[in-house]
């Protein structure tokens, strides 16, 4: 602000009006719909961000399969294999219900977040990836337990 008895030492009458600005112009015309792109990636994700009951099913999915992995890795223990991981590792040694009060409110934080940020792209790919990277491990379990019990 600038008084009647004050001198003015700005070289620019606007700020704005200066040769280098941070200020980025707008590409978009209001409320553009997001681009669902031509990748069948793409495709594939606006099909599944379209069907909540699809992303509920998902995130149910990896709880399952979660309680699937804890089980199946108390099994294995039991029968004289060893976890990887030392933190599972030292829980596992008190008992199966000391692994599950570390694993349980985990999974129900990462199905939470997974349907409460289900509108980035970002969740829905980790919800996929999550999902088969848990079935693979339960299905990796099942085959060690097919092969240590018989």
């Amino acid at each position: 602000m600038t008084d009647a008895g004050t001198l003015e030492r700005r070289s620019v009458p606007d700020r704005r009006a200066g040769r280098a600005s941070l200020r980025c112009p707008e590409r978009r015309t209001g409320f553009d719909r997001r681009a669902i792109g031509t990748s069948r990636v793409g495709r594939l994700l606006d099909a599944y961000r379209r069907r909540p009951v699809l992303i509920a099913c998902c995130a149910l999915g990896i709880a399952a399969l979660s309680a699937a992995d804890l089980l199946l890795t108390w099994r294995l223990i039991s029968l004289g294999a060893h976890e990887v991981n030392p933190v599972m590792a030292r829980l596992f040694e008190r008992g199966v219900g000391s692994a599950a009060t570390l694993k349980a409110p985990i999974t129900v934080a990462v199905a939470g977040g997974i349907w409460l940020m289900r509108r980035y792209r970002r969740v829905l790919e980790f919800s996929l990836m999550a999902l088969a990277l848990l079935a693979g491990l339960v299905a990796y379990q099942v085959v060690g337990l097919v092969a240590a019990s018989g």
